[in-house]
């Protein structure tokens, strides 16, 4: 079930991007042919045709030998009064997918100018090595993250947390790699989970009482 894990318009979005386009070129490599089809302001130039063919799973590891889809495209003057793309904001977010999909590998080259710059994104440590490039300058409090995973009701829920010596909080939340700028319930779910866990101890342990602390969150 790709809603599971998956996240976007259900599909409308690249009819959108299509239609906002000056032009978009459509690749397809499936089953071993490689189809092809361009459009010119939204409107189809011709038909989807097979331009050619490739051996599957030839070289694993590699680009060759495997499926999927490529889509270039141009943004329309006509609709748009400015269609430079900002490096940094495409890199904020590619970056964030990588760490959300661990294992997976981006490549974000910037062709604009005389100097390419390219920059491969990819991370095997998933939420855990998010969080420690999060508080890369900031000293910790513990020696690693504290990483969960579960699954309940066909629901995973995953969690990577670590203090610092910092007096302020940077959490993200995000559904299948959707971000929810200004949280949820699954959120504040989690604030109070976290909250009665760190209070029960300190009642059971007897620091609270002895250190005469209150806890909110």
């Amino acid at each position: 079930n790709s809603y599971k894990v998956s996240g976007g318009l259900h599909g409308v979005g690249v009819s959108v991007v299509n239609a906002l386009s000056a032009w978009l070129k459509l690749k397809i490599r499936r089953n071993g042919q490689i189809f092809e089809m361009s459009f010119t302001h939204g409107n189809a130039d011709a038909p989807l045709k097979v331009t050619g063919a490739y051996e599957q799973d030839k070289q694993p590891g590699t680009y060759e030998g495997r499926s999927g889809s490529e889509i270039t495209f141009f943004p329309s003057a006509e609709t748009f009064t400015m269609v430079e793309f900002d490096f940094g904001t495409l890199e904020h977010r590619l970056r964030e997918l990588a760490f959300l999909n661990s294992g997976v590998r981006i490549v974000l080259t910037d062709a604009r100018h005389a100097d390419v710059l390219r920059h491969e994104l990819h991370y095997d440590g998933g939420l855990e090595e998010f969080v420690k490039y999060l508080d890369r300058v900031k000293k910790p409090l513990i020696d690693k993250p504290i990483a969960i995973k579960a699954e309940r009701d066909g629901i995973t829920v995953e969690v990577a947390m670590w203090w610092n010596d910092s007096y302020h909080e940077n959490v993200l939340a995000f559904t299948n790699n959707i971000p929810q700028r200004d949280g949820g319930t699954h959120l504040a779910g989690f604030r109070g989970a976290l909250t009665r866990q760190i209070t029960g101890y300190g009642d059971s342990s007897g620091l609270t009482k002895k250190e005469k602390v209150s806890l909110i969150g």
